[in-house]
């Protein structure tokens, strides 16, 4: 084994379920600290690794994935550089000190760029670590608690941002925005794909669902450690009330949570140096990138292409078919999400295959940015120990936009590789969609978002096709009850609408 071999040697979770209490309760950067400490301690090195760790890397804040936008209230303050302050509780002086960029692919796709600068030798220890504190945040401003969390650190870290935006103005005026909003457009049209009615979709997505859910009820870690089936999980009700359609509350990303994960990288060379057993030791054998279109330019909006090539380069990479992986995790923010990916991977998504690690985003907990490297962390907790297994974790960032696969295991056939996802990149960004940004005229639905304000119908909007096949995007015209019935009746998709242009906006009618 050549000594450039990137490794992973360490891994480390935490949670915090309890009440919020001043003195007891951690702030985002006490966590993701706390999270680090364990995943040094876990590598069972056999001298300090603190002083060899030359880059630390820290998930980006959900208050902070809007650019000059606080996304969350926050009373309570925060650091003004979460990397050094981090880095300052730790110990460790990084020549690279990084705030990751938004996106819940993003903890993956580090793990992949760090194997690659470990590699070539630019990075001889990397540590990667996130965490979350919102349900601190919201339970104390119920309870009247007070935190005071500010801190002003110095120190130069970079700050980075996805270089290619996941929206367009055009799409953000047509309301492709919230992601419980956006997601759903693709889960009716696999509903309508399926020729399944709400409820039986709903039932369908609680059948998906329930083992997700069983799997958080015996994870040490999780936010929310309660077995719910498959009919509690499909069936609206005061405790899982429904927020659009399809979607109950507990089908969706819970992002009240208190957690923290983080993983140590390094070199075969440097571990051995430094004591870390080889029983410890995690390869990642292949990976991959993908990002995929704008939304309106998607042609099929039941799944994401780029998803599919991203899995599939890592797998073909890794020489291995689906059913050659021991465990897989899938990104699980909504359950079409977790469809799609079954469908690039050939696997029936209601099978008795464990398809999450960690118990997924609606019921361990939906951590931010960070979740993804909760399931890394269980992927190198359980692999120890283990033989010739293999484990895949697949991450989805923006509007099942952005996707890093990674695929890790015990041994390493022959010398490790750099991956290319460049055809893959490239194959992502072709379409045959054209769009009509003014639409006027008829048309008929190819999507949409039907929408509940406190369990009340509120509206929506539609992706729609003109009769010369353009895509238009379009919301209801203010007030209009015919327009509201056709959103939530039994199957909008196909319905005949008329559209207008006005101002900068399509407003579409029941035909």
């Amino acid at each position: 084994m050549h000594d450039s071999t990137p490794i992973l040697v360490g891994a480390g979770q935490y949670v915090d379920r309890e009440p919020p209490a001043p003195g007891r309760s951690l702030s985002p950067a006490d966590i993701a600290a706390a999270a680090a400490r364990r995943a040094i301690a876990h590598a069972g090195a056999a001298q300090p690794l603190e002083a060899h760790v030359d880059v630390l890397a820290v998930a980006r804040l959900f208050e902070h994935s809007v650019r000059d936008t606080v996304m969350w209230p926050n009373p309570f303050g925060c650091s003004n550089n979460m990397p050094w302050s981090v880095a300052n509780r730790l110990g460790v002086k990084p020549r690279r000190a990084i705030y990751a960029e938004v996106g819940g692919e993003t903890p993956q796709r580090l793990v992949n760029q760090m194997c690659e600068a470990i590699h070539a030798g630019e990075t001889q220890m990397a540590v990667l670590t996130g965490a979350e504190a919102l349900a601190t945040i919201r339970n104390a401003q119920r309870a009247g608690v007070s935190f005071d969390w500010h801190e002003e650190v110095a120190g130069e870290y970079e700050d980075l941002w996805p270089e290619d935006p996941m929206t367009n103005a055009w799409e953000t005026a047509h309301g492709i925005t919230y992601p419980i909003q956006v997601y759903c457009l693709f889960e009716q049209v696999l509903r309508h794909e399926l020729g399944l009615s709400s409820d039986d979709f709903r039932a369908r997505i609680g059948r998906v669902f329930a083992p997700f859910s069983a799997v958080a009820a015996a994870n040490a870690y999780a936010q929310f450690p309660e077995a719910r089936d498959a009919a509690f999980i499909a069936t609206p009700s005061k405790a899982n009330f429904q927020l659009c359609e399809p979607y109950n509350k507990w089908m969706v990303a819970q992002d009240a949570v208190n957690q923290g994960a983080a993983v140590v990288l390094t070199s075969v060379g440097l571990a051995r140096e430094l004591g870390i057993p080889e029983a410890n030791w995690v390869y990642l054998n292949a990976y991959a990138d993908c990002d995929d279109l704008f939304v309106s330019q998607r042609p099929r909006l039941a799944t994401s292409r780029a998803q599919g090539l991203a899995i599939r380069r890592a797998l073909d990479d890794a020489g291995l078919a689906a059913d050659q992986l021991t465990h897989i995790d899938l990104y699980s923010c909504f359950p079409v999400a977790v469809t799609a990916a079954c469908e690039h991977l050939g696997i029936d998504p209601e099978s008795d295959r464990a398809l999450t690690l960690t118990g997924g985003l609606p019921y361990f907990g939906g951590c931010g940015n960070n979740y993804s490297l909760h399931a890394i962390a269980e992927v190198v907790a359980q692999l120890r120990g283990k033989g010739d297994v293999h484990a895949l974790v697949a991450a989805n960032g923006g509007y099942l936009s952005k996707h890093s696969v990674g695929i890790y295991g015990r041994r390493l056939d022959g010398a490790w590789q750099r991956r290319s996802s460049a055809a893959e990149k490239r194959a992502a960004k072709q379409t045959d969609v054209v769009i009509a940004e003014q639409a006027e005229g008829a048309g008929r639905i190819e999507s949409y978002a039907a929408l509940y304000a406190k369990g009340e119908r509120s509206g929506g909007y539609v992706v729609g096709r003109l009769a010369d096949e353009r895509r238009f995007l379009a919301v209801m015209e203010a007030g209009s009850a015919r327009a509201l019935d056709l959103l939530f009746a039994a199957q909008p998709i196909g319905a005949p609408i008329s559209v207008r242009h006005a101002d900068g906006i399509n407003y579409f009618d029941a035909a």
